[in-house]
């Protein structure tokens, strides 16, 4: 199976890594599908404390970035797992978004209707990256057995001491009833 993934990263990586670059490059691209969103996000950008140099055009360049990175990280197998909900959370918006398919008819609607599943069938694979395990439990899973294994031992731990505590207590029985016994003979 690590075969196939050495294969597999790299390629459904691509897509992905190409249009972060792109968006990276050209973010009017994106900025061109919802103008007035990005014109929303710019006026709420100039009101807030954000620093001046931060716009709509700065934030889809540096979801181009993530994307690129996360897609460079995915398929050279660094994080794969959390490369992956990167590109998930990165490109699944921006994909959606340029597709405007209540305007096109005929030939045109057939291509980007077979685009659209495309980039589903794209997202769908980093879908199942993001739970490949591949071999390796989660960190939830790792994170449940380390808690279930320090129950364990704390359970057994205190089983230890009430047995010890038991012993002390016998002893001390033992040690008050010699004492008494020692004080009835002293005084009797």
């Amino acid at each position: 199976m690590a075969l196939v993934r050495r294969i597999a990263r790299p390629l459904l990586a691509a897509p992905f890594v190409f249009e972060g670059v792109r968006t990276a490059l050209h973010p009017e691209r994106e900025i061109d599908v919802y103008p007035q969103a990005f014109d929303a996000v710019d006026s709420a950008l100039t009101k807030s404390s954000a620093p001046g140099f931060i716009d709509s055009r700065a934030v889809v360049r540096a979801a181009g970035v993530v994307a690129a990175g996360a897609g460079v990280l995915y398929a050279t197998n660094r994080a794969p797992r959390a490369a992956a909900a990167a590109l998930l959370v990165t490109t699944s918006v921006g994909w959606a978004g340029r597709k405007k398919v209540w305007e096109l008819r005929g030939e045109e609607l057939v291509a980007e209707v077979q685009s659209i599943l495309t980039d589903a069938g794209l997202l769908g694979g980093v879908l199942l990256a993001v739970v490949d395990h591949d071999g390796r439990p989660s960190l939830g899973y790792r994170a449940n057995k380390f808690v279930e294994r320090s129950q364990k031992k704390a359970a057994q731990k205190q089983r230890e001491l009430e047995k010890k505590a038991g012993k002390l207590e016998k002893k001390a029985k033992g040690a008050v009833s010699t004492a008494q016994k020692q004080l009835a003979d002293q005084h009797g």
